[in-house]
């Protein structure tokens, strides 16, 4: 940060601390003094003991408001509540809220205010300027504010998951994984040189110094995880710390933009992608980042990502992976109340390397991700899909889903669906790519697979038909970083057609 930056974050810089060295783990409900851990909780409560309904306030208050507005209002309601006026005759309005007065928190370590984002009126609106909380702060509350403390322990357990040496070595010895983004950036070196870059999620900062050795002028690495100590310490030993600068934080949080600064950056890189592509909701935070940083004409890398579900047709293969053949005889006894407590069951996404013998039909790419234009909202989605049963198929005891990514250079939207990875580049096409499926190198990702119920299975279908359905996938409301998936689909069987469905989760 430049020593003007420094001068100039005046009283926001005071409110908000380090989350790294916030205390507050709860926050307290906007009429009572009970305390909450999660603000759907919370409002939930309000509505049934108080009356009060917060989230369709929100709604009324219109579209068109921005975050800072509904900051506005948890501090009214604060406020109100404080001169013993009964939630359900507090009025609500724009107008009131138009006043800037009710930027400053109500509460001290209000932690309430930063736990709001799930709740704005559009998930995609532009992400709060710092600058702009801090000109609309300091208009009419001045530099007398209380300080606040804050702590988002939404996040510590996938957070603390990340900051030991596991499963950083796990990412980077998978060769696909790193090699692609290595090869992307060196074949690529006049996209990076003299640019500025921003790392989203760094890690070890493996990606960070990729693009430092292809000439990048300054690169920013972000990181929540105490793993960004290591990364600072492994950036200086190898002698880029004048290039790369680590900042630890989340990159959707206030005080980030006034460490990163306001100049726009031309690239941003994240290895975001989680099983079966959107566990554990990173997508979030780099699209937000985007928003923030990402200029006008930037690169995101990678640029797509598409998404891919077969049929698998193997019982044998289910009855192993499903511990199904190993709990039916134990030293000869019938332990087959075992067994679905197995990592392959009927509630629960299971994450395997399928064998591609298994896979009972064409794999049938069903969604699309343009990096640099899908929004938040898409990552909520139903979308068909279709493909063509495997001639011996003869009953569909799960479904696989896996991803292929792509690093496309270029401003032009381009379609990744028309591009076959395993052939790709044979013709000197521009870019590169690679695939988590069960055709390709096994990757740390695998596939996700989602087992039917007993009937389902138990289903005859033809041979050599097509099976067409849909898949939805949908954040668990209450699990930001888990996914639910639901797949249905229809195929023909030996007596007419037949169909099914099934619902699992991946939670955090």
């Amino acid at each position: 940060m430049s020593d003007t930056e420094s001068d100039t974050a005046s009283s926001v810089g005071e409110i908000l601390e380090d989350i790294s060295e916030a205390d507050t783990s709860t926050f307290k409900c906007l009429f009572c003094d009970e305390q909450w851990s999660r603000v759907q909780d919370m409002f939930a409560h309000c509505t049934k003991e108080h009356g009060f309904d917060v989230e369709n306030t929100i709604k009324k208050l219109g579209q068109d408001i921005d975050e800072l507005t509904v900051i506005k209002l948890i501090n009214y309601l604060r406020l109100e509540a404080q001169k013993s006026i009964a939630p359900a005759e507090i009025k609500v309005d724009t107008e009131t809220l138009a006043d800037d007065k009710y930027l400053q928190p109500t509460l001290t370590d209000d932690a309430l205010l930063f736990e709001l984002g799930d709740f704005m009126p559009d998930a995609d609106s532009k992400a709060i300027d710092y600058d702009e909380y801090e000109a609309a702060l300091q208009k009419n509350v001045g530099g007398n504010v209380e300080k606040l403390s804050l702590d988002n322990d939404r996040d510590t357990d996938y957070f603390e998951s990340y900051k030991g040496n596991a499963i950083h070595r796990e990412m980077i010895e998978d060769r696909v994984r790193t090699e692609g983004y290595r090869d992307f950036i060196e074949k690529n070196a006049e996209l990076f040189k003299g640019k500025t870059v921003l790392d989203v999620g760094c890690g070890t900062g493996i990606l960070s110094l990729f693009c430092a050795r292809a000439g990048a002028k300054r690169v920013l690495a972000v990181d929540n995880s105490d793993i960004a100590n290591r990364a600072r310490d492994n950036i200086a030993r190898n002698g880029y710390s004048d290039k790369i600068e680590v900042i630890q934080g989340r990159i959707e949080d206030f005080h980030m933009q006034r460490k990163i600064g306001k100049e726009k950056v031309d690239i941003i890189i994240s290895e975001w992608m989680g099983y079966g592509l959107l566990f554990e909701g990173m997508l979030d935070s780099v699209l937000r980042a985007r928003d923030l940083y990402l200029k006008e004409d930037g690169l995101m890398v990678p640029s797509h990502c598409t998404m891919r579900i077969a049929p698998i047709s193997d019982r044998e293969w289910i009855s192993d992976a499903s511990g199904e053949k190993f709990w039916k005889d134990v030293y000869g006894f019938d332990f087959t109340s075992m067994i679905p407590g197995g990592i392959l069951n009927q509630r629960e996404i299971g994450v395997f390397d399928v064998p591609s013998k298994s896979i009972g039909g064409e794999a049938s790419t069903f969604y699309q991700l343009d990096l640099k234009h899908i929004q938040i909202r898409d990552l909520d989605f139903t979308a068909p899909f279709s493909t063509k049963l495997g001639s011996s198929s003869a009953s569909i005891d799960a479904f696989a889903i896996w991803f292929d990514t792509f690093f496309l250079p270029g401003e032009k939207s381009q379609d990744a669906t028309a591009i076959d990875v395993a052939k790709w580049g044979d013709h000197g096409e521009a870019g590169l790519g690679f695939s988590t499926g069960p055709y390709s190198t096994y990757t740390h990702w695998h596939q996700a697979v989602l087992l039917l119920g007993d009937e389902d299975r138990k289903k005859e279908v033809k041979g050599s038909s097509t099976l067409k359905g849909k898949v939805t996938y949908k954040k668990p409301r209450k699990d930001d970083r888990g996914i639910d998936v639901t797949v249905e689909w229809e195929a023909e069987g030996a007596q007419g057609p037949v169909s099914g469905s099934s619902k699992l989760t991946m939670g955090a």
